[in-house]
């Protein structure tokens, strides 16, 4: 297969936002494909950023250094190796999703408009919400990657974790105040990156918005991502896979939640609705978050070095702890 350039859609926001729907909206267009949550893309963009300290370490001793690979060169390689891998596989994503679809009597039609049947397919979208806080990361693996932050209102995020494992069995979060607080991390780390990267690579879209209004709502996300519309992209809004709605009838179990921290949630949200997306990057919210990064990375490093040498520590009492007339018996039995 020719190589090509690695543009994936990456769409990001709280769990229960609409993220799974919204990526299967824009994976029925004619080219783009929806692949499974992926979530090992964020930490891997870690490793590779240690693979690059260590290779670099000793400036012309080490290869990296001494043949002038520079990180986002060793980035964007990982990435377009990924893009090629994810691409030449989608036929074998698309057979496993055909025998589940028939295990679990899923209406086949959602497979058809992402089928290898319906065309090439040059890009893929994934809705990880958890990278949310990886969009720094992403863009080093994939600098041609687009963002797309869907907002929903967070009582109604809140009330659908909660709810989600009554469906499930998963259980998102341990009570109510830790959806909130799980709601605002996702969203304020999606809003530092609308600031370090603007509307050219991030973009808002409302829950609401897509709800109400699909047609102006997904014509402006397609031009946004370069694509022609297309309307079968609003499809799976007409049968809500994986609904986030929650009955009515629904009651919180559990204490409630700080109030102050409603009260900080709520603030948020608010701001939101209130605030357009920022019209041009900022260079303070782009030192931020790669700053952010960098200390994801300082962090990942140490705690490997860290509990490697709490088992030397380990190993060495070990040795030379005495052997009681217990533990001696023990050795010997065994």
């Amino acid at each position: 297969m020719e190589s090509i350039l690695a543009k994936p859609v990456f769409v990001v926001g709280s769990p229960r936002s609409g993220t799974s729907i919204l990526t299967w909206c824009l994976g029925h267009h004619s080219n783009l494909f929806p692949v499974p949550e992926s979530s090992w893309m964020g930490d891997f963009a870690v490793n590779v950023a240690i693979a690059y300290q260590i290779g670099a370490a000793r400036d012309d001793y080490s290869i990296l250094s001494a043949m002038e690979i520079r990180a986002d060169e060793l980035f964007a390689a990982f990435g377009q190796s990924i893009n090629g891998l994810i691409l030449r596989h989608r036929k074998d994503l698309e057979t496993k999703r055909e025998t589940r679809t028939i295990e679990r009597k899923i209406e086949p039609r959602w497979l058809e408009a992402t089928s290898t049947a319906a065309g090439p397919k040059r890009r893929w979208v994934d809705g990880t919400p958890e990278y949310s806080m990886h969009i720094c990361g992403l863009r080093k693996l994939f600098p041609e990657a687009r963002f797309v932050h869907l907002v929903r209102d967070v009582q109604a995020v809140v009330l659908s974790m909660l709810n989600f494992h009554r469906a499930t069995g998963i259980q998102l979060v341990a009570n109510e105040e830790d959806a909130y607080r799980y709601w605002m991390r996702t969203v304020r780390a999606c809003l530092l990156a609308e600031q370090a990267y603007g509307p050219s690579v991030v973009r808002r879209i409302s829950y609401a918005d897509l709800i109400d209004q699909p047609d102006a709502t997904m014509r402006s996300l397609l031009e946004f991502l370069g694509e022609p519309y297309e309307e079968k992209c609003l499809a799976p809004l007409e049968l809500r896979i994986n609904s986030s709605d929650v009955p009515a009838e629904f009651k919180v179990d559990g204490p409630p939640a700080n109030p102050k921290v409603v009260d900080e949630a709520m603030q948020l949200s608010g701001l939101l609705e209130r605030t357009p997306p920022a019209t041009d990057p900022s260079l303070n919210a782009a030192d931020e978050i790669e700053a952010t990064f960098r200390e994801r990375v300082r962090y990942m490093a140490t705690v490997d070095s860290a509990y490697q040498r709490s088992q030397q520590v380990i190993e060495s009492l070990n040795k030379s702890a005495p052997v009681t007339p217990a533990a001696k018996l023990s050795s010997q039995r065994l």
